[in-house]
């Protein structure tokens, strides 16, 4: 099934961007972009199925798919592994702790920082992140690990080994070849390929933290689960249900919906709403509570 899922993603995002000069500006173009968020919000589902290994049972299959989604959606599988990985660990930790103030931290610049993640800057820093990473030597992550405590990107560094970086130089290396194979085949245009790319990385960064601001600072109850209508529940692959994904890591995607307790859920809109707001002073007895509605 989660080859048939990548299949369909794989044609989906082809489809997206070859036809995408070809419909013209306007209403149709508008569409276009909205569904290609929506589905490579999917493509990134998948991806953190692989980062699992859940998306098959065949660890080179696995791998072969995680680079072929990551390669579409734009940075190192290794990269966004590790650090997805260590984000069980350090969830709602002083590292992920984006949507709160702590009295040592100027509350201008952590809102700055805030909203300039949400508006793309997670997607941006993953892909010039992967490029980076190609060139830079490996002995230049030590002094990003020094920052760890307050930046979960940093401290994913502490993570790595040597194979990693060489990984991630293989695949950012066959993911350039693979682009270059695309635009020559599927005939894309630079301009519209920019433009589908920039309305990603807004929509899948402004939803990475949508499940965890505002809750509770525990590593694996510091999340919610999302209802949404059932469409984008497909698209997502389940993804709304980031709780019970924590509560149960091995729960492959198939299965969430039905593990779910939908009186333990929020309205997936109003949520993304909510997290237009800017981070807040935290409270002095840090006791934050959920809500549902």
């Amino acid at each position: 099934m989660n080859l048939a899922v990548l299949g369909a993603q794989l044609g989906a995002w082809a489809i997206c961007l070859w036809s995408a000069p070809r419909v013209g500006n306007g209403l149709w173009l508008a569409l276009l972009v909205v569904f290609f968020c929506f589905m490579m919000q999917g493509v990134f589902s998948i991806m953190h199925e692989c980062f699992h290994a859940h998306a098959h049972g065949n660890r080179r299959i696995n791998d072969v798919m995680c680079w072929l989604a990551t390669t579409i959606f734009g940075a190192s599988a290794t990269l966004i592994r590790i650090n997805h990985l260590g984000h069980h660990v350090r969830n709602r930790t002083r590292a992920e702790l984006v949507d709160y103030v702590e009295a040592d931290e100027s509350r201008f610049k952590k809102t700055l920082a805030y909203y300039a993640a949400i508006f793309g800057g997670i997607w941006l820093a993953a892909f010039l992140g992967s490029l980076m990473l190609l060139i830079v030597p490996a002995g230049v992550t030590k002094r990003l690990k020094a920052k760890g405590t307050n930046n979960t990107y940093a401290a994913a560094f502490a993570d790595f080994e040597t194979a990693d970086f060489e990984r991630i130089r293989i695949e950012v290396l066959a993911a350039v070849a693979f682009w270059i194979a695309a635009f020559w085949l599927l005939e894309l245009r630079w301009s519209y390929v920019l433009l589908f790319y920039a309305a990603f990385a807004v929509s899948w960064s402004s939803l990475q933290w949508i499940y965890h601001v505002r809750t509770p600072l525990h590593v694996v109850e510091g999340t919610y689960n999302l209802r949404s209508p059932w469409f984008v529940r497909y698209l997502f692959l389940n993804f709304n249900y980031n709780l019970t994904h924590h509560r149960n890591p091995g729960l492959r995607w198939q299965r969430m919906h039905a593990a779910t307790d939908l009186s333990e859920t929020r309205p997936f809109w109003r949520t993304w709403l909510a997290i237009l707001k800017p981070p807040a002073p935290m409270p002095e007895d840090r006791k934050i509570a959920k809500t549902y509605f």
